[in-house]
């Protein structure tokens, strides 16, 4: 199991601008603020992504478990900017909720171990016990909450990217017989493209032609490539990489059943709850909406954080 280091990546006053073909091409193009770590350690660098945060009454609810290795297993990857990317050392991971996580370590008082782990393998991950928590964008749904538990951490969004100007003029109204593209295992792909299909066919129209892919820098080149009519994915990454194509792509102002996004757990994990007091210690603070002001995705900041179970 491949470790991220954990160490603090500065802050810049802006992103540098990539070129749409090294962005969209995979994960490794994609930049992050300057900053990041030497790879190969073997552990991660203590904590102190943001000095002074820590909370004991947060730390007093950590398992004991949890205080006696000093660290939290956190399964997350690159390829969703801007919330799950590489810095520009092009090993040490950066991003809005990278960010997020780094700090919730120094609330907790504990060190952060990330684990290279691609999204549809996270949850397996959790309920083999690999690791403690997974970092990823997940939406919490019904179907995920059967058999993870989550702690809430961001409002996501629905949208569609698609070539600049729109030329096939597609919304979330129009996608009957147009192909669309989805990054495999999210609630895209599962749940609301096979729907939107489902309705085309009942109202005898053509269905979606659903494209899946390993992941969604993959998704967003199917439509800059022509493989691909539109995507779709989380409004916030999606107008990510939209500012940084160039021109060449664009994101529908349309926002398609807004979801509350999780990190996620073990069921019944008792890492959870002091998780969440965590997230509300940075929420108070202010630390957690400085962070997503960074990023640009101050929009879908929560005001509380909470567990989310299955009962």
């Amino acid at each position: 199991m491949k470790l991220f280091t954990a160490r603090r990546t500065p802050v810049l006053a802006a992103i540098a601008a990539l070129s749409s073909v090294a962005l969209l091409a995979g994960c490794s193009s994609e930049a992050a603020p300057e900053g990041g770590s030497e790879a190969g350690a073997a552990k991660p660098v203590p904590a102190e992504f943001i000095p002074g945060t820590f909370d004991q009454a947060a730390a007093d609810l950590l398992p004991a478990e949890i205080v006696g290795a000093g660290e939290v297993s956190v399964a997350a990857g690159p390829g969703y900017a801007p919330f799950y990317l590489f810095a520009d050392d092009g090993t040490t991971l950066a991003g809005a909720d990278i960010e997020v996580v780094r700090a919730l370590g120094d609330v907790l008082g504990v060190e952060i171990a990330f684990a290279d782990i691609k999204f549809d393998a996270m949850i397996p991950a959790l309920q083999t016990n690999r690791v403690d928590m997974a970092a990823g964008g997940f939406s919490i749904t019904p179907e995920r909450l059967e058999v993870v538990d989550f702690v809430s951490n961001f409002a996501g969004g629905t949208s569609l990217i698609v070539p600049t100007g729109n030329p096939k003029d597609i919304d979330l109204d129009t996608m009957c017989g147009k192909t669309i593209a989805a990054q495999k295992g999210t609630i895209y792909a599962d749940n609301y493209l096979p729907v939107f299909s489902d309705e085309c066919e009942a109202a005898g129209d053509e269905p979606i032609e659903v494209a899946i892919f390993p992941m969604q820098p993959d998704a967003t080149l199917a439509v800059s490539t022509g493989r691909a009519d539109a995507s779709m994915s989380d409004f916030g990454p999606l107008a990510y990489v939209a500012d940084l194509s160039n021109g060449q792509l664009e994101v529908l102002q349309q926002n398609y059943d807004p979801s509350t996004w999780g990190f996620a757990f073990p069921q019944g994990s008792p890492l959870a709850p002091a998780v969440a007091a965590a997230m509300n210690s940075l929420i108070a603070s202010g630390d957690y909406e400085e962070i997503l002001d960074k990023w640009g995705v101050t929009d879908g900041a929560i005001a509380e954080s909470t567990v989310h179970t299955n009962g």
